[in-house]
């Protein structure tokens, strides 16, 4: 920008330096050619001010300065002080002079600040949401009464029936040839254990081949899965898998977990109805999202529970095979991504343990297992 021009015409405004009291007359000249608006001393008055010359682009306009007529200017920079110029047609002029009076000013430094709280709130939730949370909802996992915890589980389940009636499946089947099958191939494998709740299995009528467990013993079987059994074994290699869930109370903990994420959400994203929040949790328990470590440790205990009852692994396998011709395998870097280890390592540990090479006892004879088998087609419900 060029000098500020030596005359000029005049207006008055009164001055505030925003370092001492008061206040000072000045004559203001406007050099909107070269840019400047030049504040000198009023020699009237005799006030003594340096004089000043203010760049027009870094002026900006004080929003309600409690004055009728007129407007008060300050300098981007040198936010303490002001200048009111009373008379509206000089303070027009000048808002017509400067185009950045309203202009929004940054300060230096702003933009690194906003990134690293924000960056610095990421972390905290993110601490919150994978550390904190997981080893407090381990901690009440192990506080909570197995009847409360029977209860969480029964409107787990209750949700989970609700949300597969919108695919027209969903509802439970039952007969009393199913559920006496049912019943024995589960003594079976629980002859040896002490139990905290009594175990409570049904049977889901869908096509999709999976079981669950949710908190207080409660363990759903999806009638696929039975369908696609060829074996009772195979159906009990799962029973175990999903009892080893129950014993270690893993359906708790990642139900706690569930619902204690909504509640950080619903902090960051608006409130939650519990309805939602049951939602999530029934979710979470059905996709069965454990750790592969978790997973790793029910394969184990399923396994020695198949040994004392003496059945073989080689049906818990040969499950496994299927799922795997069913759906693929992850392998490479997609199984440290997955949430379990892949099927083909599964169904190997599996065939290593060798709990029964011998001739065994079925854990169902061929009436029980048919009806079983059967449940989802000759039940009215």
């Amino acid at each position: 920008m060029t000098s500020p021009q030596s005359t000029l015409p005049v207006f008055g405004g009164r001055y505030f330096d925003g370092q001492t009291a008061g206040e000072r007359d000045v004559e203001v000249s406007l050099d909107k050619p070269g840019g400047w608006l030049i504040i000198r001393r009023d020699q009237s008055s005799g006030a003594s001010i340096p004089q000043e010359n203010w760049d027009l682009d870094d002026m900006r306009v004080v929003r309600d300065h409690g004055h009728e007529e007129g407007e008060v200017f300050r300098l981007t920079g040198k936010d303490e002080a002001r200048l009111f110029v009373p008379n509206q047609v000089d303070a027009d002029a000048l808002r017509d002079a400067c185009q950045y009076l309203r202009k929004a000013d940054v300060p230096a430094g702003t933009l690194s600040k906003v990134f690293f709280w924000t960056g610095g709130a990421v972390a905290a939730m993110l601490l919150i949401l994978f550390v904190l949370l997981p080893n407090l909802a381990d901690t009440m996992a192990t506080l909570i009464p197995a009847k409360r915890e029977e209860a969480i589980g029964e409107t787990v389940v209750a949700q989970i029936e609700q949300t597969m009636k919108f695919a027209n499946s969903g509802q439970f089947c039952s007969t009393s040839e199913a559920e006496a099958a049912i019943a024995k191939m589960s003594d079976r494998l629980t002859d040896e254990l002490d139990l905290p709740y009594p175990l409570k299995i049904r049977i889901m009528k869908t096509e999709m081949i999976n079981a669950f467990a949710a908190p207080g013993g409660h363990i759903v079987f999806f009638s696929g899965l039975i369908d696609k059994a060829d074996t009772p074994e195979e159906v009990a290699g799962v029973l175990a898998h999903e009892i080893a869930h129950v014993v270690a109370r893993d359906p708790l903990r990642i139900a706690l977990r569930a619902a204690g994420s909504a509640g950080i959400l619903s902090m960051v994203l608006g409130d939650f109805a519990g309805g939602t929040l049951v939602l999530i949790m029934a979710e979470q328990v059905m996709q069965a999202s454990y750790t592969r470590e978790a997973e790793a440790q029910a394969d184990e205990f399923a396994l020695r529970l198949l040994k004392d009852a003496g059945l073989p692994a080689e049906a818990f396998a040969a499950f496994f095979d299927k799922l795997r011709e069913e759906y693929g395998d992850t392998d490479g870097a997609m199984e440290y991504l997955s949430s379990h280890p892949n099927l083909a390592s599964r169904a190997a540990a599996a065939r290593a343990a060798e709990t029964q090479p011998d001739a065994f006892e079925p854990v169902l004879s061929e009436t029980e297992w048919a009806a079983l088998q059967s449940v989802c087609k000759s039940s009215g419900r």
